[in-house]
């Protein structure tokens, strides 16, 4: 007996040191797919990587996302960082320094959970001082089925990179389409405008698409928009502008439309606000309310408005419908 009680006391004082965080059930397994092969990213910019969770063993427990081999002056963040036991999916933002040096790299995504086993998956990274930044002016974007919203896509030259950039939608939903106006950004121009229309018969529901900005010689660039098609009895109006993105000299003054789009009936008055106006810039909405599907409105500027690329929200409110809210991008340059 008292050769046995040394091997029982040792049994006990390895039990009593492992948690259940410390035993995996090997029936439970993370998955980690990426929503790219490789990405690339310019020196004082950001890129966004779509991320799916797949779960094993009818694992549902909470997933932590984190991100390994970053190169120097790069900087990762999940949106959710803890992915919770309904939800399988995050999305990577790469934001790198304007001090990130230029090189490429595999970084690695790891997902972890208690009692099962991790998860990872790896993404080439290209860091480069030339090439080009995309941002769209909305990162969510809502309409009914058989309706339309705009969404204005900025898109920013670095270093030497002069050349023509290519857009094109990925991940759309069934039923939902993609255009962008122009297609292709030339020359010095910055900015185009992205149309998502949902068909009458298109799902409500939530998904993601990425917009991805290609150049010649350059990395592509990626933005995510979270896109939800909404149920057309509680969607009650929606509006887009066009063209979504404008852009004036200082002391000028330029001209929009918002078109409307009523479901299930609706036939309420709708009332426009802009907000986040810089200094000398005023934005009139003709007529406001408005109880048609048209509606004018007029970007004017002074000499004191500053330059620069401004993104205003615009809110619709009725009473008889939620809320609905796009954006207007105003480009002003010098005069």
């Amino acid at each position: 007996m008292k050769a046995w009680f040394p091997l029982l006391l040792s049994a006990a004082v390895l039990t009593a040191g492992c948690s259940d965080d410390d035993i995996v059930n090997p029936a439970n397994i993370l998955g980690v797919t990426l929503g790219q092969t490789a990405s690339a990213i310019v020196v004082g910019g950001t890129t966004t990587v779509p991320v799916t969770l797949t779960r094993g063993g009818g694992f549902t427990g909470t997933v932590n996302l984190t991100a390994e081999n970053l190169p120097t002056g790069v900087t990762a963040t999940f949106s959710p960082n803890a992915v919770a036991g309904s939800t399988n999916s995050s999305v990577l933002t790469l934001t790198a320094a304007s001090t990130a040096t230029a090189a490429t790299s595999t970084i690695t995504v790891r997902a972890t959970g208690s009692n099962v086993t991790a998860g990872t998956a790896t993404l080439p990274l290209t860091v480069s001082s030339s090439g080009l930044t995309l941002s769209a002016s909305a990162t969510t974007a809502m309409a009914a089925p058989g309706a339309a919203t705009t969404i204005p896509i900025v898109i920013n030259r670095i270093g030497t990179f002069t050349g023509d950039v290519t857009l094109s939608a990925e991940g759309l939903p069934t039923g939902v389409t993609a255009a962008f106006a122009p297609a292709i950004i030339t020359g010095a121009s910055r900015v185009t405008t992205l149309t998502l229309t949902a068909a009458s018969t298109a799902t409500a529901g939530l998904s993601t698409i990425t917009i991805r900005g290609a150049g010649t010689g350059v990395g592509a660039q990626t933005q995510t928009i979270a896109f939800t098609v909404a149920p057309s009895a509680t969607a009650g109006f929606g509006f887009f502008t066009s063209p979504a993105a404008l852009t004036l000299q200082a002391g000028m003054s330029a001209a929009s439309a918002i078109t409307v789009s009523r479901q299930n009936n609706f036939a309420g008055t709708v009332q426009l606000a802009a907000t986040g106006a810089p200094t000398g810039m005023t934005i009139t909405f003709t007529p406001n309310p408005s109880t048609g599907t048209s509606i004018a409105f007029t970007v004017a500027t002074t000499s004191a408005t500053p330059a620069g690329v401004y993104v205003l929200p615009i809110t619709g409110t009725s009473s008889g419908a939620a809320n609905y809210m796009s954006t207007i991008t105003v480009v002003v340059t010098a005069p």
